[in-house]
């Protein structure tokens, strides 16, 4: 009977923790390589399963958020985020005169990515890992 009891306990704290979670579809990631020298473009697609519980929020990659632009159909939720680094030589001047390079305190991380929802009901963030299918862009 001890055993029944731990088992049933088990069962609903593991229904409890998956509303936290999205189902995920698909996750592309691509990279557009401009025109100009050091200019690139990663853009992200992510197909997930409707959840009602929690809302997505935004990608982090290594240190980097990445805003999402949401689209619902049917029962599934189209996420689409494009991230454009600067380039290494770009290099801005802050009010004080000193010269700052905003990209070198961000590190971008395909392998740390990590969707970022809050749960709706109390408010919490909650981290998603997300592994992505890397395609190609070849434009010939």
């Amino acid at each position: 009977m001890k055993i029944l009891t731990y088992i049933l306990i088990l069962l609903s704290f593991g229904s409890s923790c998956s509303a936290q979670r999205y189902t995920l579809i698909e996750a592309v990631h691509t990279t557009d390589l401009g025109g100009v020298r050091g200019s690139r473009t990663e853009n992200f697609s992510i197909t997930l399963k409707k959840n009602s519980k929690i809302e997505p929020s935004y990608l982090l990659a290594g240190t980097v958020k990445i805003p999402l632009k949401k689209e619902s159909k049917n029962s599934l939720l189209y996420l689409q985020g494009t991230y454009q680094p600067e380039s290494p030589d770009h290099i801005t001047v802050n009010e004080d005169g000193n010269a700052e390079n905003s990209e070198l305190n961000q590190i971008f991380d395909l392998n740390m990515a990590y969707l970022v929802s809050e749960n709706l009901k109390n408010k919490k963030q909650v981290k998603q890992k997300i592994n992505f299918m890397t395609k190609n862009n070849d434009k010939k």
